[in-house]
């Protein structure tokens, strides 16, 4: 096998970034929806915010309680499938994001 000669953009982020950004795309997680039906280790899988499920693409794109730090990161509305596959600046944000929120993905 011949070694790569470029790397995508994933492969250039730290390891807890890639860990995050694939803990997000897949599902497999530490937030409520998931801990909850999975493991059972979840009182509940329903956000702190009480208005639906605990899932990566609530936390990314509708908590109320996410809305000051959601902003600050993407100013105007940015699709679910931007956050999660665009570009490494997209990508930059959606991982800053999770960690200015103090979030454990």
């Amino acid at each position: 096998m011949r070694p790569r000669t470029n790397r995508d953009d994933y492969n250039t982020f730290s390891r807890e970034q890639q860990v995050n950004l694939i803990r997000l795309r897949t599902g497999h997680n530490r937030l409520n929806a998931h801990m909850n039906r999975k493991f059972k280790l979840a009182p509940s899988p329903t956000c702190a915010c009480g208005q639906e499920d605990q899932t990566a693409e609530h936390i990314l794109q509708r908590c109320p309680l996410l809305d000051e730090e959601r902003k600050e990161v993407w100013p105007s509305p940015t699709l679910l499938q931007t956050k999660l596959y665009g570009s490494r600046q997209e990508l930059e944000k959606t991982t800053t994001f999770i960690t200015s929120a103090g979030l454990i993905v």
